[in-house]
């Protein structure tokens, strides 16, 4: 058996200890989710730890912490690898990925113990994604060690690269890996929004649910939380199992009610709401009729 299909038998028992619910759960949190919104849990790391999302100003009733005015100081030139990353990522910014390639490269090559090198290998692999070059990516992505700040960052960009060159089973399993043992991190929504769209085209709506109803959940204030509703509102409408058009209806009006009654900004300005505003008039226009 080869690598691939191991990967793929390795899925569902990955999935089953990490996300899966009982049909029953997901119900009733959809349910919930319609009636005035889920309560907003934390997610818990793999450690069984469970991490703070939100910082101390965000707390109901504890003052935000301040720090003590310090005197205004010159700033310090950045040693030449700091400079040769900073160089890059401006090069990169500005259309010219080549010459960005040329700066990380170097830094690479020349302070491979730099703390900057793994990021370096980040930005390299985000432009060989871009241009195609998916192998060369994933190498680059491969070459940061677990114990890395940029871990977190290569395995979901990683599963992009995967994704991109065909290898959807490694690409789910990095997005699996990433959202369950960095919770915490600024891509771990996005690596459940990824799996919930990866489940969309290959018509497992259970699994679709899962994966929206952790991102309302656990963060509710970031922009991906938009991307959630859609998706379940698609699986309602559009799913061979699950499909039921009065709750999907039901979601993309909790959509549209947070976007223009409650002005939640990723709502409001979601790139999303034409797409749900054209869902939301075919379902009306179709099947419910006698209600207009």
């Amino acid at each position: 058996m080869n690598k691939t299909a191991l990967a793929f038998c390795a899925i569902p028992f990955l999935y089953v200890c990490l996300f899966a619910q009982t049909p029953q759960q997901t119900d009733a949190i959809i349910k919930s989710i319609i009636e005035g919104g889920p309560k907003t849990d934390q997610p818990a790391a793999e450690n069984g730890k469970t991490p703070n999302i939100k910082d101390d100003a965000a707390v109901p009733g504890k003052p935000a912490k301040t720090e003590k005015q310090k005197p205004q100081q010159m700033p310090q030139a950045p040693q030449p690898d700091e400079l040769l990353l900073k160089t890059g990522i401006q090069l990169f910014t500005a259309g010219l990925p080549e010459a960005a390639l040329v700066k990380f490269s170097e830094l690479k090559s020349k302070y491979p113990e730099s703390p900057f090198r793994d990021s370096a290998a980040v930005w390299t692999g985000k432009i060989y994604v871009n241009s195609g070059k998916t192998g060369d990516a994933i190498h680059e992505f491969a070459s940061i060690r677990e114990e890395s700040g940029e871990y977190p960052s290569a395995l979901y960009f990683a599963g992009e690269a995967q994704y991109k060159s065909g290898n959807t089973a490694a690409a789910i399993e990095n997005f699996f890996k990433m959202s369950s043992q960095f919770p915490e991190h600024e891509k771990a929504d996005d690596a459940l929004i990824f799996l919930g769209n990866i489940f969309l085209n290959e018509r497992r709506g259970s699994q679709v649910l899962d994966m929206c109803i952790r991102v309302i959940n656990y963060y509710p204030d970031r922009e991906t939380v938009d991307d959630a509703y859609f998706l379940m509102g698609r699986v309602y409408e559009k799913d061979p199992v699950l499909k039921d058009l009065e709750t999907a209806r039901k979601i993309f009006r909790v959509f549209m009610k947070k976007a223009d009654e409650e002005n939640h900004p990723a709502f409001q300005n979601s790139p999303l709401k034409k797409r749900v505003e054209k869902e939301l008039r075919a379902i009306d226009a179709t099947y419910f009729k006698m209600e207009q």
